[in-house]
């Protein structure tokens, strides 16, 4: 999810949606017999080049208390921005967790489109300096085409939902790629409170549920 401030009155609601997405799956795997574990879930926020190395993205380890998950994003603020934004660190750090463990979806949320590559390697030079950015984490840089075809090679379907209207013919080309889905996300509505629950807990449960049994507990 974008953290930037172009995002400060949607990152609170944001924040509750995704523990209300933890609450909703672990309550119907309870009533359905199903262990509370079979599923995990991981916030990722990402920034842009103006932010540090140790702000340009941030995650908390995968997590099936909402609880848990909950009292880390609390502590996620919005900071910097700069037109497009990095949504290929967002994606970057994704493959780099599946080459850790299988994932099985990512749901991609931001009121901006990603950087192109010129603005890349631009942001990169002109904000901290490249010579910054050059550790073993962020030495090779990446664009969001690249990360794309690698969740892609790995059959990781990719739902984009934007908040800004500027970011939907990306969002939606980004979508199309796995026929995922790309809806617009009013974070402020219940709807779209519910629309974004309603995708990921079904995907979940369909993971994780029995094969006698998926379709009755997706139904749930």
């Amino acid at each position: 999810m974008d953290a930037t401030v172009s995002m400060t009155y949607l990152l609170h609601n944001c924040k509750n949606t995704v523990g209300t997405v933890l609450e909703r799956t672990t309550e119907i795997l309870r009533d359905n017999h199903i262990s509370e574990d079979s599923f995990q879930i991981q916030f990722v926020a990402y920034r842009n080049y103006n932010s540090a190395q140790d702000k340009i993205f941030q995650f908390f380890p995968w997590e099936t208390r909402a609880d848990n998950l909950r009292a880390f994003m609390n502590t996620i603020n919005v900071k910097g921005g700069w037109g497009n934004e990095a949504v290929e660190i967002g994606l970057w750090h994704a493959n780099k967790e599946n080459q850790r463990e299988n994932i099985t979806q990512i749901v991609l949320i931001g009121d901006a489109p990603p950087n192109t590559k010129a603005e890349v390697e631009q942001k990169r030079s002109n904000g901290f300096g490249e010579a910054y950015w050059q550790n073993p984490k962020f030495t090779q840089d990446t664009y969001y085409d690249d990360e794309l075809a690698k969740l892609i090679s790995n059959k990781i379907p990719v739902h984009a939902f934007f908040v800004n209207k500027r970011a939907k013919a990306i969002f939606k080309e980004i979508a199309e790629k796995f026929r995922g889905r790309c809806e617009p996300l009013d974070i402020n509505s219940p709807l779209g409170t519910n629309m974004l629950t309603d995708l990921v807990t079904e995907v979940v449960l369909k993971n994780v549920s029995e094969e006698s049994k998926g379709n009755a507990v997706v139904d749930a």
